[in-house]
C-alpha cells in the first residue's frame, strides 16, 4: 500500500503540550485525504520512545510488535480513518 514516511516530526520543547504538533499532523492529513493525487494511503513514522503518546493520541497504531523494546516503534496511521 502506498504510504508517506514523517521523519524528524517534532515542535521545540518550549512549546510542546500547546496542541502545536496535533494541528500540524491534522494538517498533514488533510493535505494527503482533500485534493492530494499522491494516491497515498498510509502515514507511517519509525517513532521514538518519547514520542509514541503523541502518536497514540494522533490516532497511529503499530505495526508489528517485533520491535517492541527498541529505540523506535514503526507505527502507521490510516487516511481512509481520517476522511471518514
Amino acid at each position: 500500500m502506498p504510504a508517506v514516511k514523517t521523519g524528524r516530526f517534532a515542535v521545540s520543547k518550549q512549546y510542546a503540550g500547546h496542541g502545536i504538533g496535533t494541528r500540524l499532523m491534522g494538517a498533514i492529513k488533510y493535505s494527503f485525504t482533500h485534493g492530494n493525487k499522491t494516491g497515498c494511503r498510509f502515514i507511517i513514522v519509525d517513532a521514538y520512545q518519547h514520542a509514541i503518546q503523541f502518536y497514540e493520541k494522533n490516532g497511529f497504531e503499530f505495526s508489528s510488535s517485533k520491535d517492541e523494546g527498541k529505540d523506535t516503534r514503526l507505527m502507521y496511521f490510516d487516511l481512509i480513518m481520517f476522511r471518514e
